[in-house]
């Protein structure tokens, strides 16, 4: 319901906005020729770089691997310290897993207060430009 009435004072908005910059004679707006140059002059990454970064995920699951199991066997698993490799293995899963999914949620929570800032920026920008004329 709230999507049905914005949608249409977004395209507005939008619109204005687009006629009110293509009335502008400004040079400092890139063109397509300027950026296709400029993407031109972007080096190509190496033949192998994403099996380096492959290699270095797989160095760095192996290192949180070993720490683990270091752990468990120092600490929680003293008695049969070959169980500890195989919940090193789990426990390395869970970890990025658990860190995803945190990073997941405060991105899901810092999505509405954005939410709130750009409507707060656009009504901002409408009253300054209906203030300029």
């Amino acid at each position: 319901m709230r999507a049905k009435t914005l949608l249409p004072l977004l395209f507005i908005i939008v619109l204005g906005i687009t006629a009110a910059a293509s009335t502008t004679t400004n040079n400092s707006i890139i063109n397509s020729t300027q950026l296709q140059s400029y993407a031109q002059k972007i080096p190509a990454p190496p033949s192998n770089f994403f099996q380096e970064i492959l290699n270095f995920i797989a160095q760095a699951y192996n290192w949180l691997v070993g720490l683990i199991q270091n752990i468990l066997q120092a600490t929680l698993l003293k008695q049969d310290p070959s169980l500890a490799t195989t919940y090193a293995n789990i426990i390395a899963w869970l970890v990025p897993l658990t860190a995803i999914y945190i990073i997941l949620t405060l991105v899901e929570v810092a999505r509405k207060y954005l939410g709130y800032i750009i409507a707060a920026g656009w009504i901002f920008l409408i009253v300054v430009l209906l203030l300029a004329h």
